[in-house]
């Protein structure tokens, strides 16, 4: 088990840069944070197609959720249902809109099984007081087409278009979910800040995300904020500025009880999630017009917000990213106030890769 290292945020942005687009993660740096172990590689076929369907004997209803459709990350759960994915392995998917703030609670009493969500403090504090929630998959990076991360407004602008993290002091900023602090995305608006010498404390959290954050934006009720894709799109499009570019993947699939109650369902969730993000999610995929088309309805995007090329790249095997983990505890401890243990969490306490693994031998 690590200690949890005395690193400034400064430092563990710097880490988090390190990317590996291939399979999303971020690699830290320092000798005091080792990267973690990698999940197991695929033991089966890989390719379009699978793993093969395995379909359950008889229909199983599988609640799942996500704090806003109109995020590109959460494709695989959106167009495995779009495509029939989960039908194929005998499994009627019920999607609902839960923050994430709220998932925790709905998980622990089973009423939602899985759910693609960001790493909060909220579910990381559940998990360390014993919640049975661990990540079972994700794997998402960014192409250099990407433009993800925070956007100040663009009549904050200086008139040659410049703006600084001393701009930003008392202005109302959105970590890009309900969870504010407790967002893994604090960690890079803490090193920004960390540059004029200011924290967190030095502005105003306003808690949303999506949609509602870009139309805060455009309104100005909020100056600055996190946005995913595609919605980021429209905001460059719009003149708002990017401010803090990301370049570490944290998306994630979490996973109650269902795991280790209903082990079979389990494996055929992650059996559609993969089989989706292998046929439906490799190269560019924007630029298959059926994808493309799927992506639209399934999200309630707009195809302007999906021109261009695919510019994030989903990793084949569904990996969780548990190396882009620890810096995120570490800038959460440094803050303070925001999680209570100090100390990492364990790889066990956080993952279990059994569902991926039995999904993945085919």
């Amino acid at each position: 088990m690590r200690r949890l290292a005395a690193m400034s945020v400064v430092a563990v942005f710097a880490a988090s840069l390190l990317t590996a687009c291939g399979d999303g993660g971020a690699t830290p740096a320092s000798n005091s944070t080792p990267t973690r172990p990698a999940s197991a590689p695929s033991p089966g076929p890989t390719g379009p197609n699978t793993p093969a369907p395995k379909p359950l004997p008889s229909e199983v209803t599988v609640n799942a959720s996500l704090p806003f459709r109109n995020i590109e990350a959460y494709a695989p759960l959106l167009l495995a249902e779009y495509f029939g994915e989960f039908k194929k392995e005998n499994i009627k998917i019920n999607i609902q809109l839960v923050q994430t703030n709220n998932l925790v609670v709905l998980m622990q009493k089973g009423d939602i099984d899985v759910a693609p969500a960001a790493p909060s403090a909220g579910l990381f504090n559940a998990i360390a007081g014993g919640a049975d929630i661990k990540g079972v998959g994700g794997g998402v990076g960014w192409s250099p087409a990407n433009h993800q991360g925070y956007y100040v407004r663009k009549s904050l602008l200086k008139p040659d278009g410049t703006f600084s993290a001393c701009d930003l002091k008392g202005k109302k900023v959105s970590t890009g979910s309900a969870t504010g602090l407790g967002s893994p995305a604090v960690v890079e608006l803490a090193a920004y800040l960390k540059t004029c010498n200011l924290t967190v404390k030095d502005v105003t959290i306003v808690p949303l995300g999506g949609a509602d954050l870009l139309a805060g934006l455009d309104s100005g009720a909020v100056d600055a904020g996190n946005l995913s894709d595609p919605v980021w799109t429209t905001a460059e499009t719009s003149g708002h500025k990017l401010i803090i570019p990301f370049t570490a993947s944290i998306t994630s699939y979490w996973m109650g009880k269902i795991r280790t109650e209903k082990p079979d369902v389990a494996a055929a969730i992650l059996r559609a999630l993969v089989r989706t993000s292998r046929t439906y999610l490799q190269g560019d995929y924007r630029g298959n017009a059926e994808v493309k088309q799927g992506l639209i309805k399934a999200m309630g995007a707009t195809e302007a917000q999906l021109n261009g090329p695919s510019s994030l790249i989903f990793d084949p095997d569904f990996k969780f990213p548990i190396q882009n983990i620890a810096p995120i505890e570490t800038a959460w401890a440094e803050i303070g106030g925001i999680v209570n243990f100090n100390k990492p969490l364990s790889d066990s306490q956080l993952f279990d890769d059994g569902p991926r693994t039995t999904a993945l031998a085919g």
